[in-house]
């Protein structure tokens, strides 16, 4: 896919200024390729040169309501009349932390701005409550960008060792080997391995912090009683369990998660759909913990978190969720993955659709389903790259990472799906013939 002349220019224009013409490495495509953005306005996105794509990338998945939302948008001019940031609490964030409350079932809540901060905070909540310093996550899990979350997100199948105790491999550049020594990562799904590394360091361990699914494995499934099993681990050793909910809190049910799964987490992080592309983000967790949150105890603050555009955005994000969009996002994505089924079958090519409605994802693979980290690296990646950059050519914008999901917006309609299922299924000939 090449980029047209307008946004081509424009991107020349942004690496002039900026470090790779982009502010994050995720939105680099390529010199020619990577796109720069005019407008958007529910489900669709238009770039420089005005081509419209139906967006299945929402901003990695934020925009849950679609984008530009006129509603969430004159709730926020109207709040920050007021002012913006005041290093005081406001009205707009007791309120989104009531509601929190209210859909999560959490006893009470910290602001902050986004999930990087939300999972670094939370780690140091259990580390500081437990006396602990250890983390255990699992491969294949993103819980942010910052150093203590990334190990083992990527690795080559073949450099990670045993499996039973694989090594730890930092995403890059920059990220210290001492950090690596307080970590554990282990395969996703592995109840028998999780057991027996906890039987041998629970006494250091502080938390283990999961994605109840895989969200940048392609939604990758919790199997059966696995998100339980933690659980019951953590209550058992004294562990803090973190449910990371930056993908799919407010997204895959009005609760999260810890709905969807009936699985009550010590700490849950939020925030990607909590501001609907606002940048907000939050700590929940159970009132043993959170109350030692505070001064003279446990360490958190942020000159911008709850300010009065993120908290009004939230306020007004939550009461349309509650009030039901959350079926419109299940219903597309239900018609969506129906529409992939049959494309696929008919074209013979072996795959796995999995994850919920509001977030499925697709992997070409001969595993029957996938359980891992593994499983999704050795699939066909090529192919699905290749067929998802036909889609992009021709006006649907999956994300161009076969590690993400497509995310699904309470915007997008029956007519788009039969736009989209029409530019895959002759992407997949295309690319297969």
């Amino acid at each position: 896919m090449k980029s047209g002349p307008k946004s081509k220019a424009m991107f020349d224009r942004a690496a002039k200024s900026i470090s790779g013409g982009v502010s994050s490495n995720f939105r680099y495509w390529g010199d020619n390729s990577t796109l720069i953005v005019k407008k958007a306005k529910g489900a669709y996105l238009w770039d420089q040169d005005d081509k419209r794509y139906v967006d299945y990338r929402l901003g990695f998945g934020p925009v849950v309501l679609g984008h530009a939302r006129d509603e969430i948008n004159e709730h926020v001019s109207e709040a920050i009349k007021m002012g913006t940031t005041f290093a005081m609490t406001n009205e707009y964030e007791i309120r989104v932390a009531e509601k929190i409350r209210k859909m999560t079932g959490v006893d009470l809540v910290r602001m902050t701005n986004t999930g990087t901060e939300a999972t670094m905070g939370a780690i140091r909540i259990a580390r500081a409550f437990t006396g602990r310093d250890k983390v255990l996550k699992f491969d294949g899990a993103y819980h942010g960008f910052h150093d203590y979350s990334l190990w083992n997100t990527y690795p080559p199948t073949t450099g990670v060792g045993y499996r039973n105790s694989p090594f730890l491999i930092p995403q890059g550049s920059g990220i210290p080997r001492s950090i690596g020594d307080l970590m554990y990562s282990l395969p996703f799904n592995d109840k028998e391995i999780l057991e027996t590394k906890l039987k041998e360091r629970w006494q250091d361990i502080a938390c283990i912090i999961v994605e109840p699914l895989l969200g940048n494995q392609a939604s990758i499934m919790p199997q059966d009683g696995f998100l339980d099993f933690i659980r019951e681990q953590c209550t058992k050793y004294g562990i803090v369990m973190i449910m990371d909910e930056v993908k799919t809190g407010f997204r895959i049910a009005k609760g999260g998660a810890q709905e969807y799964f009936n699985v009550k987490a010590d700490l849950v992080t939020y925030a990607k759909c909590l501001g609907n592309g606002f940048p907000a983000a939050a700590i929940g967790g159970q009132k043993h913990i959170m109350k030692e949150v505070g001064p003279g105890k446990i360490p958190h603050g942020g000159t911008f978190g709850a300010n009065i555009v993120a908290m009004a955005a939230a306020d007004k994000t939550l009461d349309l969720i509650e009030s039901g969009e959350l079926d419109k996002v299940n219903a597309h994505g239900k018609l969506l993955r129906a529409g992939w089924k049959k494309i696929l079958d008919k074209a013979g090519v072996p795959y796995v659709i999995q994850g919920p409605d509001a977030m499925p994802g697709i992997v070409f693979t001969e595993e029957p389903v996938c359980k891992e980290y593994k499983h999704w690296a050795d699939g066909d990646h090529d192919t699905y790259d290749a067929i998802i950059n036909k889609c992009i050519e021709n006006g649907v914008m999956p994300d161009y990472d076969s590690r993400e999901p497509w995310f699904i917006s309470s915007c997008h309609t029956d007519k788009d799906a039969d736009f989209v299922l029409d530019v895959f299924e002759n992407a997949v000939k295309d690319v297969l013939k």
